[in-house]
């Protein structure tokens, strides 16, 4: 467990590999109906199972980011991929949505917040230079991942005829093929020393801030809470695309399908392309953008005379942002809180998420359409749009900080 890999590609290869894995946690859709078919359950009862798994992926998040600070990334990520898999396996034998939602609610999201912040923490120390590009194809690797086991899912599940021996093999099959990828890319993982080219580089710009220190900041709260109201339209419109593409715009249920898969692949694309912009513009500045790019789509959405080509394009604004919040957000917690304590201090601004995607699908719940949903979801934006704004660049930060305490000494005088 002590040897050393010295080529930065190689680490790219398991952090992807480990990313593409938990990342079929995006997929838990494809279980909805099988579980409902086999065992007479409700979809609501096979759904919270995914419920579940999201907020104890954000929660141990917490935990994970500050295990990976004492045992270092390789470490973490194995007791990430044996948790992630274990669960998956574990979940062959569950019969009872109870044991399912400690198996792989529990189980399997904790895991995934062990395997998460590992990638990421890992490729911004290999990569100094390109923090937000090598973040981007980190996280999109994650949005991959879901893309991908869909296609597994649907093989191993098959189309009709669900029965509790095809659910049981469907989830000992992948959760072997998950334990080889996390498991094999963990052993992958390595930070780089003062050998590695790059690695003298600065990581991150000003003080380098322990989770203690961050959380008595008003740049944290106004991260937080930005990227909570960020994130909370995606997790509306991508949660359920498929049933606004057939009620609210009128399509096919082929053509709703068709447009889940686009929709799977611009969240992964922005968050790509997202990477690349933030090292030429700035991160802070491409957040800003894409809060704009959201609140424009939103827009439309809930005010434009309702067509199918227009609900496409809008509704792909939406994901490009969702996806370009998520590559963008790793890099400026880093930008603003330095690399050295970042798993933990993004394991606490992750928490934005979790928080989102409890209250992100509540909207519409509170609403009698989707124009009205549409319509809270844009007051929300603008709101984070306008906290965005406030956050301010590091040296700024420093400034008002030192004139604060320079104000207080001078007022004891």
């Amino acid at each position: 467990m002590n040897y050393r890999i010295k080529s930065k590609w190689l680490v790219v290869v398991g952090a992807l590999s480990a990313q593409m894995a938990i990342g079929a946690l995006y997929a838990w859709s494809m279980f909805n109906q099988p579980l409902s078919e086999a065992y007479g359950w409700t979809l609501n009862q096979a759904y919270t199972t995914y419920s579940i798994a999201l907020a104890s992926f954000s929660v141990t998040m917490i935990l994970s980011g500050q295990v990976q600070l004492k045992l270092g990334p390789r470490k973490t990520a194995l007791i990430g991929g044996l948790l992630y898999s274990g669960g998956i396996l574990l979940s062959s034998f569950a019969t009872t949505p109870l044991v399912l939602y400690l198996t792989y609610g529990l189980i399997t999201g904790a895991g995934v917040a062990f395997v998460y912040v590992c990638p990421l923490s890992t490729l911004i120390k290999w990569f100094p230079e390109k923090k937000g590009a090598i973040t981007g194809v980190a996280t999109a690797g994650f949005a991959l991942g879901g893309f991908a086991s869909k296609f597994l899912y649907g093989a191993l599940l098959g189309k009709a005829g669900f029965s509790p021996e095809i659910l049981s093999n469907t989830f000992l099959v992948v959760g072997i093929v998950f334990a080889i990828m996390t498991i094999g890319g963990a052993l992958l993982l390595d930070v780089p020393d003062e050998t590695v080219e790059g690695a003298k580089c600065k990581v991150s710009v000003g003080k380098d801030y322990t989770r203690w220190e961050m959380i008595k900041t008003p740049n944290f709260y106004r991260l937080l809470f930005s990227d909570m109201l960020a994130l909370m339209p995606g997790l509306l419109v991508i949660g359920l695309a498929r049933d606004i593409g057939m009620q609210f715009a009128g399509m096919g249920a082929g053509l709703a399908g068709t447009v889940v898969i686009i929709l799977a692949l611009v969240n992964a694309g922005g968050r790509l392309a997202s990477g690349q912009l933030a090292d030429r513009f700035g991160a802070l500045n491409v957040y800003r953008s894409m809060y704009v790019v959201t609140i424009i789509s939103l827009a439309i959405l809930a005010f434009v005379n309702m067509s199918i080509p227009i609900f496409i394009v809008a509704i792909m604004g939406i994901a490009v942002g969702y996806g370009s919040f998520l590559s963008l957000v790793p890099t400026i917690t880093n930008q603003l809180f330095g690399g050295k304590y970042f798993s933990a201090n993004y394991a606490f601004v992750f928490q934005a998420y979790g928080i989102a995607a409890l209250l992100g699908p509540r909207i519409k719940e509170l609403s009698t359409g989707f124009s009205m949903t549409f319509a809270i979801a844009l007051t929300t934006a603008v709101i984070g749009l306008g906290i965005a704004t406030t956050i301010k660049p590091v040296k700024q930060e420093q400034e008002d900080t030192e004139n604060i305490t320079l104000t207080e000494e001078l007022s004891k005088g």
